[in-house]
């Protein structure tokens, strides 16, 4: 009777182990996937950040232009363009900047004032991937 139930099971360890087997590499491709999407987010974010100090540095660069320490105040309708010497610094070697201000003359209560608008693109490019962040600044000064 013993003999008789053991033919029964014969080649189910094999149908459970191939089971296990799929089920297992089902789930170490998820978690391979998982991780490398993790990755690829994690250079994004990290592209991103520097995009976005590239994008400050040129508003820095225009409203040190505009409203220098030593000096009157400026009006500002120009571009710039980051120059040879930023890609040289140690993380931004793929990165540029592109700032444009405008400024409109306004009076506001009787006073006469000058309105800026800073605008700075940054970009940075990790192999096949462009990243860029766009920043604006507004500021008033009376004459």
């Amino acid at each position: 009777m013993y003999r008789n139930s053991l033919t029964h099971q014969q080649g189910s360890m094999l149908v459970i182990a191939l089971f296990v087997i799929i089920v297992l590499a089902m789930l170490g491709a998820t978690m391979s996937k998982m991780v490398i999407a993790s990755n690829v987010t994690f250079v994004t974010d990290l592209t991103g950040l520097r995009a976005k100090h590239a994008a400050q540095t040129g508003l820095e660069v225009l409203g040190s232009q505009s409203f220098p320490l030593d000096n009157s105040i400026q009006t500002c309708n120009t571009t710039v363009n980051s120059n040879a010497a930023f890609t040289g610094i140690t993380g931004f070697s793929h990165c540029a900047y592109t700032a444009a201000c405008n400024t409109i003359s306004i009076t506001k209560n009787g006073t006469e004032h000058y309105f800026y608008r800073f605008t700075s693109v940054g970009t940075c490019q990790v192999g096949d991937n462009i990243v860029s962040r766009t920043l604006s600044v507004d500021a008033m000064q009376a004459r």
